[in-house]
């Protein structure tokens, strides 16, 4: 089975979630209303099934559908729409089978309360992170691409979560009162250190390069790392609001261990963290 995520037409219709058979292509079909179309989502990798005929039928533009297009295939931006209901499946495996929708995709649009828009610029390798907190996901995705179109410098965009405040305040709290924190002043560790990783793919990137100083923070989900020896590999971890243990990635890495860690790290529970089962 294949969860799929199904964007109606309609934007007073939710999208909602749905497991189908990836050989039932009829479970498809009845979905878009026909013959299937598919085009790829980039970052995150998936796949956009829709109706082929939709555009000879005179169907209505899918706003939703679209934007999320536009954001996610720069190709696509100003130059095609899609029309009707569609769906949105993983990139296939090995065996061309599709996959489940990606996951961050899911998380964004159905566990995600508040959302900021980040934007690189060409010449520019790192996001620029938007101050206006949005309370949809869809609002967010047109503000962002919106920007895109007026911005020909644009070279990618994307919706994020916005960081609760209460784990940055706790993050915050813990990282000052571990000693060698106080002496972070190039740059200086304060409440807004926390630099935020989306997919396993740009936490695992975080730690492969770099010389890092001290203060250097990153999170994941809910899951924080904060160096805390200058220019080492040495990361206080915490979760659940505790520091529970300083883990050095590079060797996790190397023995791509990094993934399978990150996972039993997001399962485990509070008690599990303190007694370092995971």
């Amino acid at each position: 089975m294949v969860q799929a995520i199904v964007v109606p037409t309609n934007i007073d219709k939710p999208v909602r979630l749905e497991q189908l058979d990836h050989a039932d292509l009829d479970a498809y079909r009845r979905i878009v209303g026909g013959n299937l179309e598919a085009v790829e989502l980039m970052e995150p990798r998936g796949a956009i099934y829709f109706n082929a005929e939709g555009k000879l039928e005179d169907l209505p533009v899918n706003p939703r559908l679209s934007t999320l297009l536009w954001a996610h295939n720069t190709d696509f931006r100003l130059e095609d729409v899609i029309v009707g209901p569609g769906l949105i499946v993983g990139p296939p495996d090995a065996n061309g089978d599709d996959q489940d929708a990606p996951a961050e995709l899911v998380e964004l649009l159905f566990n995600t309360k508040r959302y900021l828009t980040q934007l690189k610029m060409d010449g520019h390798p790192g996001w620029f992170t938007g101050t206006q907190v949005l309370e949809t996901w869809s609002d967010a995705y047109r503000l962002v691409v919106g920007l895109a179109i007026r911005w020909p410098a644009v070279t990618e965009v994307r919706v994020v979560p916005e960081l609760p405040q209460e784990l940055r305040d706790v993050w915050y709290k813990i990282g000052r009162s571990t000693p060698p924190l106080h002496d972070a002043v190039d740059p200086e560790f304060t409440p807004d250190s926390f630099t935020g990783c989306f997919s396993l793919r740009e936490l695992r990137e975080r730690f492969e390069h770099g010389s890092w100083a001290l203060g250097t923070s990153f999170y994941y989900k809910d899951l924080c790392f904060i160096c805390h020896v200058d220019g080492a590999d040495e990361w206080l971890t915490i979760r659940h609001g505790v520091a529970f243990e300083t883990i050095s990635f590079m060797p996790i890495i190397e023995h791509g261990e990094f993934d399978s860690l990150i996972a039993r790290l997001l399962a485990a529970t509070k008690e599990q963290c303190l007694r370092l089962e995971y």
